[in-house]
């Protein structure tokens, strides 16, 4: 997809981003001429997250994520610089239109297409299972106490014991049986005869968060296996990315504040039944970084509900550390007996929900289920470390505390004997190792890529530099592909004339290690006296380097001059001198 210049500019005129932003972060207030918040990408306690209204750009000086509204559109909405544009533009009153022609875009075309025909297939799925074809699947979601009104609302569908019944009415519609494979639907052997996928099952159509039907889920209804059938993965589908339910639940979590995760289809939608409609689930064991970050924009806590038996929970609570790197809050609850669904219809909604708002932090969680574990066996020593262990994962000294005196309470042992005893625990597990050595030529290297990148930065927020730099530093002399490239790109804008500003230079670079680099580095200097200040001790400072690497040259030359002659080493001990003096007159500056 290609965007005329002309309509990105008009975009971002009518897209103050810190508006753009408001809308994803409630919070952000202003503080001096920049806005903050708590970073949406990480997790933190304190705001370091900045919004500039004067340069158009954000920055989050905790994880280094940073760029221009297109920028953190597409990193909270998971689109590409196209689509961010497009999403954007929608918010503004902006048309963005296509202008790649009938050649371009294959991707975009392909995902466009697939869409289409999940759509289509859904459609069929769910039309079918109101007709005499569909009542096997009727019979079975309504004697698992789904309503009428549910199935509607998640568009439940069913296909019968047929080899051909969505392959036929695909064909009938022109739609190359390839591309419903593509989209799994379809299966082959052989690439050129096609069969359906789904036979004999209720379907559950993966519908994401943007409406979009991207997969499917079949439960057979005669026993037949594998119980569950899922979409494979696909240019459309990444189940790490999806939650089943979000399109429906998205604005009564944005209510609450609050997610209820499930691990089914059907306790979502038996959740939703019972008026508990902020409840997801994962198209897996466990909950990944991407679905977390993607409720993290719509809520701040997570609550975790498994049943007794269930065998996420393991999952969960290894994945948990994913929930350090976003502002939620999760916890875990655990129903004495049955399924969410199951438990909902025996012992009410009611009873569900206060299990629900007595949920525990995962780590309370953990140390009671240690000790309940621990405590058939009596083994009081075990019990402890099983719950060092927990402890010691703790970030904060302070939480670390705490939990430290709760055991004590709990296993009736004096507070610093078990503060004696974990100190001793840590000890025992951080035996310092060997220190690696330092590669000094490595380190030197490091340095030079280092000193580039930053003068680069310089340059992105200090356009005024770049006429200067031109004549101060080759392009060739750049130690690293990235900086070399943003520098080429500067000089291109700088040559043609073109308005160059930060947030335009974004736009330059939609993907790759140069998009990377400009998202995770910011220029914190605000005037420009302050920035040519900054620019001639940089430029001094990557002279000097390269001088150095000189006069060490010349000096293994005059140690070591093998079969030089009188007058080479001569040479060599006078253009050591010569580096040395000019060395030391550009040190005089620094």
């Amino acid at each position: 997809m290609a965007i005329p210049k002309e309509t990105i500019e008009l975009v971002r005129e009518r897209a103050p981003i810190e508006e753009i932003i408001k809308r994803y972060i409630p919070s952000l207030e202003k503080k001096g001429n920049n806005y903050i918040a708590l970073c949406p990408f990480h997790k933190e306690k304190t705001p370091s997250f900045s919004v500039s209204p004067d340069k158009q750009i954000f920055y989050c000086f905790g994880c280094h994520a940073g760029g221009n509204v297109f920028t953190f559109i597409s990193k909270v909405e998971g689109l590409t610089f196209p689509e961010s544009v497009k999403f954007v533009g929608d918010i503004v009153g902006v048309n963005v239109e296509d202008n790649s022609g009938p050649g371009a875009g294959p991707k975009d075309n392909i995902i466009t297409k697939l869409l289409e025909i999940n759509r289509i297939a859904q459609e069929l799925y769910h039309k079918t299972l109101f007709t005499g074809t569909g009542r096997p699947g009727l019979d079975y979601i309504t004697k698992r106490g789904v309503t009428e009104e549910s199935i509607k609302e998640f568009k439940l569908g069913f296909t019968p014991d047929s080899w051909t019944y969505l392959t036929n009415y695909l064909s009938k519609k022109n739609i190359p049986a390839g591309l419903s494979f593509k989209a799994g639907l379809l299966g082959s052997r052989d690439k050129q005869k096609y069969y359906d996928k789904f036979r004999n099952r209720v379907i559950f159509p993966i519908i994401n968060h943007k409406n979009e039907a991207v997969g499917f889920g079949g439960r057979s209804v005669d026993g037949s296996e594998p119980k569950y059938l899922n979409s494979p993965e696909s240019v459309i589908y990444k189940k790490r990315e999806v939650l089943y339910g979000l399109n429906i639940a998205k604005p009564h979590i944005s209510d609450y504040k609050r997610a209820i995760v499930v691990e089914g289809y059907l306790d979502v939608i038996g959740c939703h039944q019972a008026g508990i409609k902020n409840a997801v689930a994962p198209l897996g064991t466990a909950l990944t970084l991407e679905q977390v970050k993607l409720l993290s924009r719509y809520c701040e806590e997570i609550i975790l509900l498994f049943d007794a038996d269930s065998a996420g929970i393991k999952a969960s609570l290894r994945a948990i550390n994913i929930f350090k790197e976003v502002n939620t809050t999760v916890k875990i609850a655990v129903l004495p007996e049955f399924d969410p669904f199951e438990f909902i219809i025996k012992k009410g909604s009611r009873e569900l929900m206060i299990i629900i708002d007595k949920a525990l932090d995962p780590v309370d969680y953990q140390i009671n289920k240690a000790i309940e574990t621990q405590a058939r066996t009596k083994d009081r020593v075990k019990v402890l470390l099983d719950v060092f262990k927990i402890i010691s994962n703790i970030e904060y000294e302070t939480e670390r505390l705490d939990y430290l005196k709760k055991t004590s309470g709990i296993l009736k042992i004096p507070e610093n004997t078990i503060r004696t005893d974990f100190n001793n625990y840590l000890k025992k597990r951080n035996k310092p190792g060997e220190k690696k050595k330092t590669d000094v030529q490595s380190s030197r290297e490091d340095f030079l890529i280092k000193s580039y990148r930053e003068l680069t930065v310089l340059l992105c927020y200090f356009p005024e530099l770049i006429e200067q730099a031109i004549m101060d530093f080759a392009d060739d002399e750049f130690p690293d592909s990235v900086s070399k490239n943003i520098y080429d790109k500067l000089i291109e804008l700088y040559s043609c004339s073109e308005d160059i500003s930060i947030t335009r230079i974004y736009d330059c670079f939609q993907d790759g290690d140069e998009k990377s680099f400009l998202e995770a580095n910011y220029c914190s200097i605000e005037d420009s006296k302050a920035a040519h200040n900054d620019y001639t001790k940089r430029y001094l400072r990557i002279k000097v380097e390269h001088i150095d690497r000189k006069i060490n040259y010349y000096k293994r030359l005059i140690s070591d001059p093998g079969n030089a002659t009188e007058k080479d080493r001569n040479d060599y001990l006078r253009e050591y001198q010569i580096l040395q003096r000019e060395k030391d007159k550009l040190s005089l500056h620094l």
